[in-house]
């Protein structure tokens, strides 16, 4: 049986192929795809030299139909069932796998591995290394013994469950590392994916204040923000987030800070400091973001800085986005088909459609 995928064949150049659909062995299985987000990082991996062939898509929801006997025991799973697929392949016996922390394993850590391209992870890899089904811009995705999977309830919409992984990265970062809770302030730099999913996080975990910002040209996200969690929505080109924060507490400052951005002049560092009450946590963004030491210790602050999600996160993202509670549709905003995944790489990336907030791609459409 043949199966379609699109694959990136070039910088910004995607082609439909037709792969082999492979056999599973005991410890592995097949999973039809139902829909596959585009992540938030997918325009930078598009624009990137010599990462081609490669089948995009790490945002994974499907129907399992082929499943070996040792894999359904290991992962409570039989054909049939639904799942949210991450995109880390890790080793599982480390000690961070050993605490649902597959984003630190040494063989999923983009950070710590020398060869991205050809290191197993699903989105991401070599489309040559078989058995090829590496993304889920496709038909079919190969679900390796090593993958990590959530089961998910046959009610929820497929294109609601792709944002596991953003709404993940909101709750891991904002609340699990970030400390947002019960009367908290916090401020979300950035209405994109994850800055939706960080301040919708925040107010399920009982944050007081929430307030998001942006730019003119985020006005639309900044609306839907308002919906989803945020008390405050902040056009910084109109406003001084500085004047906004200081109003709303007090002068005291924010508790919490989460930069989303991935800021790479170090603006955002340096006011996020400005903004802090003494004893925050600044959870920032950005290989080239410096924070004075001094500072740090005047204001008491905790400073980490976003990276991925662990297992809890997506579990508890997937019971925010399955509650009904929220107006998850209205994040959901464009669907293309595998004949136009290059148009959906770049709407999200803001280029060609406009108010693109979280594509998905249909493989059957």
């Amino acid at each position: 049986m043949k199966v379609k995928a699109a694959v990136k064949v070039d910088i910004e150049r995607v082609e439909l192929r037709e792969f082999d659909l492979p056999a599973t062995g005991p410890d592995s299985g097949l999973l039809r795809v139902e829909s596959s987000g585009v992540g938030g990082s997918e325009p930078e991996y598009y624009r990137k030299p010599n990462s081609a062939p490669c089948i995009m898509g790490h945002e994974i929801v499907g129907t399992v139909t082929d499943l070996g006997e040792a894999a359904a025991k290991r992962w409570g799973l039989r054909p049939g069932d639904r799942v949210a697929l991450e995109e880390y392949l890790p080793c599982w016996h480390c000690h961070w796998c050993r605490q649902g922390d597959f984003r630190l394993c040494m063989e999923a850590d983009f950070f710590n591995v020398k060869d991205q391209f050809n290191t197993l992870r699903y989105g991401t890899c070599n489309a040559e290394i078989p058995p090829h089904l590496w993304g889920g811009f496709g038909q079919y995705v190969y679900l390796a013994p090593n993958a990590v999977l959530h089961k998910i309830p046959r009610t929820i919409d497929a294109r609601h469950a792709t944002l596991a992984i953003p709404m993940g990265n909101g709750v891991q970062w904002a609340v699990l590392d970030g400390g947002a809770g019960l009367g908290k302030s916090v401020v979300v730099y950035g209405p994109g994916q994850q800055g939706l999913g960080c301040a919708l996080a925040a107010k399920v975990a009982g944050a007081g204040l929430v307030i998001i910002a942006g730019q003119t040209r985020d006005q639309a996200r900044l609306d839907l923000a308002l919906e989803l969690g945020a008390d405050v929505a902040v056009n910084v080109d109109e406003q001084s987030l500085k004047d906004v924060v200081m109003a709303h507490t007090g002068g005291r400052g924010i508790d919490v800070v989460v930069d989303t951005t991935g800021d790479p002049t170090g603006e955002i560092a340096a006011e996020a400091i400005e903004l802090a009450a003494k004893g925050a946590y600044l959870n920032l963004n950005g290989l080239k973001q410096q924070v004075p030491i001094g500072e740090i210790k005047k204001r008491y602050l905790t400073v980490r800085a976003p990276r991925g999600h662990s297992y809890r996160s997506i579990e508890i993202a997937l019971q925010i986005i399955g509650s009904g509670q929220w107006p998850i549709d209205k994040l959901c905003s464009h669907d293309f088909g595998l004949d136009a995944v290059h148009e959906a790489v770049l709407a999200t990336a803001g280029r060609g459609i406009q108010g693109a907030i979280h594509v998905t791609v249909n493989p059957w459409a």
